[in-house]
């Protein structure tokens, strides 16, 4: 019987002649179908190749009766419930990496077409002036390009960069240093360094909650007069706001930007900064080449191929468990691994270079390895958003130099099962324990203090001396600002001595209020920590 394939989306005519030119493949093509159409293909198909117009929530996958692969012909998976249809034993796939060299390119199109101011130049010769001395520009040699973000794309432009004789530095916590000096990048320590040294800024990062605004009006205000920025990363990651502001006030030289916090940019404030005389906008071309969608059309129909068959199965999002491993059973602990590993890259200071895994319970160490993984997703994730998957977490660890072993931790309680991660950084180690109850994520040790708590949300972690009346402080801090306190949970090493506090808040608590508890002098250290919902 021939493999039913389903199309929502036009492919590349070589991927395409690739499908249709299989003798065991049957194309069924339905552009932007309807959700009938949709129902459709998802019963009917084995396989469905979609972009990120189609959504395939759990109510859609609900109809999956022979669907074995979603195959997501570029990176984001968003539109695609991954746990339903990991419930549903279906592989989903994407394409990362295939559009890379595209923007890198892009990259350096967007900040020649700035510095040299090509496109107002052009529209004024075509409307018959000649005014040369109105566009003279400034040239990139010698010049010192700050990357926020050294992942793939931004390790391509940084190679592109010293063709263009320009000083590369850099401000990724997540790389090590060996690798930055193998490519000729000068790490630099945090951001307002880069902030002040670079004379053009290039933003390489996903969109996390770290991200979103991190180009704000405190960094502008950090940056070097006349510094110049492109953005081919994600449009929120830059307070568009404020950056017409600096662009006004001269701050910013000018701006190249292909993404925007709203696309199509309708709002007053994006329509000004599009037609700044100081900025370069395009609609979102980074990987809009035909060598990369090529690229794209190629890769995503192959690995289809090859998984349908059984020959492959990369850059599969969603974990493929062992033979016989009862997923059911299992990915209540995946959840909270996962959730552990999100709260220690949210805790940890210094740069993460070894992480310990432990369980108690013969059933889990059986899937300790899965866990390994989940426990990596969720530690990367708060820094590389979407981009982190089951199946590349631990290859991305691994780039950034991060290991993780088996080593015994001294795990609390009499819990039957429970599943622990020790982290190591440059600074400082942090253990966490949790267990679940009544198959709900709980954190059951943080370090040396019991406790138990909920990972959910907006949290605050608050280490304190033992003494009266702090938690009344506290409450009544948060009060004055709006902040309602959902759950207060507390562990203490002794009566006096040093409590630790997990505080579940309604509404995130703004650097204002972080500021005035660090001020408390009962308080020795506060966090605030963002994990998921349920």
């Amino acid at each position: 019987m021939a493999w039913r394939i389903g199309l929502t989306d036009p492919l590349d005519e070589e991927g395409l002649a690739l499908l249709q030119g299989d003798p065991e493949v049957e194309v069924m093509e339905a552009r932007r179908p309807s959700p009938e159409a949709l129902r459709e293909l998802v019963q009917t198909c084995d396989a469905l190749i979609v972009r990120s117009g189609v959504r395939l929530d759990a109510g859609v996958l609900e109809h999956a009766e022979r669907l074995r692969v979603i195959a997501r012909a570029g990176i984001g998976v968003d539109n695609i419930d991954l746990e339903a249809a990991t419930r549903r034993g279906i592989l989903v796939m994407n394409t990362p990496g295939a559009s890379t060299i595209a923007v890198a390119e892009h990259t350096f199109a967007l900040l020649l077409a700035l510095l040299r101011k090509i496109p107002p130049a052009w529209l004024s010769l075509r409307e018959g002036r000649w005014e040369r001395e109105r566009f003279v520009g400034a040239q990139l040699a010698g010049k010192t390009l700050g990357l926020v973000g050294l992942g793939r794309i931004g390790t391509e432009v940084a190679r592109r960069a010293r063709a263009f004789e320009m000083h590369v530095i850099a401000f990724d916590p997540y790389i090590p240093e060996e690798r930055a000096a193998a490519l000729q990048i000068e790490l630099v320590p945090d951001l307002d360094e880069l902030f002040i040294r670079a004379d053009v800024i290039s933003l390489h990062v996903p969109l996390t909650r770290e991200t979103h605004h991190l180009i704000g009006r405190r960094a502008f205000e950090k940056m070097k007069p006349g510094v110049f920025l492109v953005n081919t990363a994600r449009g929120a990651v830059v307070d568009e706001e404020a950056l017409l502001e600096a662009l006004n006030s001269g701050r910013v030289a000018g701006a190249a930007l292909d993404t925007f916090s709203e696309e199509p940019p309708r709002s007053p404030t994006l329509r000004a900064l599009i037609a700044h005389e100081r900025v370069v906008a395009v609609p979102h071309l980074g990987g809009s080449t035909r060598e990369a969608q090529r690229l794209i059309s190629r890769q995503i129909v192959q690995q289809v191929l090859d998984a349908l068959r059984g020959r492959d199965y990369r850059n599969v999002v969603n974990l493929p468990f062992p033979e016989g491993a009862d997923y059911r059973a299992l990915a209540p602990f995946m959840r909270l691994a996962e959730v552990i590993g999100r709260l220690q890259m949210q805790l940890i200071r210094g740069r993460i270079y070894r992480v310990e895994i432990d369980v108690r319970g013969e059933e889990l160490r059986a899937a300790l390895r899965p866990f390994g993984v989940a426990l990596l997703k969720g530690l990367l994730t708060p820094i590389l958003g979407d981009e982190v998957t089951f199946v590349n977490a631990p290859i991305l660890a691994q780039e950034r130099g991060i290991q993780i072993t088996e080593a015994a931790q001294p795990i609390l309680g009499a819990y039957a099962q429970a599943i622990a991660c020790r982290v190591l950084s440059t600074q400082e180690a942090r253990l966490i324990v949790g267990a679940l109850f009544a198959g709900e994520p709980r954190i059951v040790q943080v370090d040396d203090f019991p406790m138990e708590a909920l990972p959910r949300g907006a949290v605050l972690i608050m280490r304190s001396r033992d003494v009266p009346g702090v938690i009344g402080r506290v409450g009544t801090l948060l009060g004055q600002h709006g902040i309602n306190i959902a759950e207060w949970r507390l562990g203490r090493d002794r009566p006096g001595g040093t409590a630790l506090s997990f505080i579940n808040l309604d509404s995130p608590a703004s650097l204002e209020v972080l500021e005035a508890l660090r001020a408390m002098p009962e308080i020795e250290d506060v966090r605030q920590a963002f994990l998921p919902e349920n």
